[in-house]
């Protein structure tokens, strides 16, 4: 079986950097705790950089495999994605189970294991009622990005394909996108079934991972955007956009306004390639090791036990993190490096 290839740069650091913030603002906001000190962990949204970083490794893994033809690419992505999603999803409704919550429910056996076969498959969206007397209500909510995330791998080929053919339409595509993006967050949409629909599809997302495709299909950009220059002004830059552009507020947050994305987006390229000869072995380690999507995956289940069992908010949120941590390490060292192993 082949190696795991050494990582050469710091994706894998800044995207444990974004898990991380998502945990820490999930835990904030379901224990209800405001403040300035709050809304520090709330300036950078780690939903938006995951689809931006996913967007340009993504086309990257596509256009160093496409000669291997589509079976391959869609192979590798099915092994990042659904053994740790299964597991995970598995171990949750133990969980569930164990402290005796689903006992005082009334389901179905069909439409409990509907609800399951939609959280390991393509509809983690979906919340039945009887999953909402737990915790906050949606057992995993954060779940929603894996729907998405699903279908920007089955957009991959034909995005790459039109922006390099067909860049009108591919422009078209990405204003649709950005115009959807805009009023959902922005206008007032959101509302409607129909909204939440769009909501958690590709359709308002689409833009963020197109910019990180863009840069992938251009080596020349990659290169230059990967310089350390203006690298101390872009947070200047970004923290300026945020409250000009919209306010604070709303823009910490996944609808951030287009512009503070595409500062942001920038600043995250650079860091990406920045060395960090200060970190040494623990750059190296985080590096070849990626404990972001663990982490991701299991912390919603977590704080939502610690919330059904009353625990006080700092208690919650940091039994919560712990656990949420070590599931990670685990997740990764029994169940994700050995399914990346059998990658080609």
């Amino acid at each position: 079986m082949p190696k795991l290839a050494a990582h050469s740069n710091n994706f894998n650091l800044i995207r444990l950097c974004a898990a991380a913030q998502v945990l820490v603002v999930h835990g904030l906001n379901h224990y209800g705790i405001t403040g300035w000190g709050a809304d520090v962990f709330k300036a950078i949204p780690g939903v938006p950089v995951f689809f931006f970083i996913s967007g340009f490794l993504i086309s990257t893994s596509y256009l160093r495999t496409r000669e291997n033809g589509l079976r391959e690419f869609f192979r590798n992505r099915v092994l990042r994605i659904y053994p740790a999603l299964v597991v995970c999803v598995l171990l949750s409704t133990a969980m569930v189970a164990a402290t005796g919550y689903l006992a005082t429910q009334s389901f179905s056996p069909a439409h409990f294991a509907g609800w399951v076969l939609g959280q390991m498959t393509f509809l983690q969206f979906y919340n039945p009622d009887f999953m909402r007397g737990f915790g906050a209500g949606v057992l995993n909510g954060a779940l929603w990005t894996i729907t998405v995330e699903l279908q920007f791998y089955l957009l991959t080929p034909p995005l790459m394909w039109l922006i390099s053919r067909k860049p009108r339409i591919a422009a078209m595509l990405f204003a649709a996108s950005l115009a959807t993006n805009l009023y959902l967050g922005w206008v007032g949409g959101g509302r409607s079934l129909l909204d939440k629909l769009i909501a958690v599809s590709f359709v308002p997302w689409v833009y963020m991972f197109m910019i990180g495709m863009f840069v992938a299909q251009r080596p020349g950009l990659t290169k230059a955007l990967a310089k350390p220059n203006w690298l101390w002004g872009l947070p200047f830059a970004y923290i300026v956009s945020i409250f000009a552009l919209g306010g604070y507020e709303h823009n910490a947050q996944n609808s951030i306004n287009p512009v503070s994305f595409l500062i942001l987006a920038i600043l995250i390229f650079k860091l990406a390639y920045l060395p960090i000869s200060f970190a040494g072995r623990v750059q190296t380690y985080i590096g070849r090791n990626d404990f972001s999507y663990g982490l991701y995956l299991y912390h919603m289940p977590l704080i939502n036990l610690t919330l059904f069992l009353g625990m006080a908010p700092v208690a919650g949120i940091l039994t919560a993190a712990s656990g949420a941590i070590l599931s990670a390490l685990l997740s990764w060292y029994l169940v994700e490096r050995p399914a990346l192993k059998r990658k080609h």
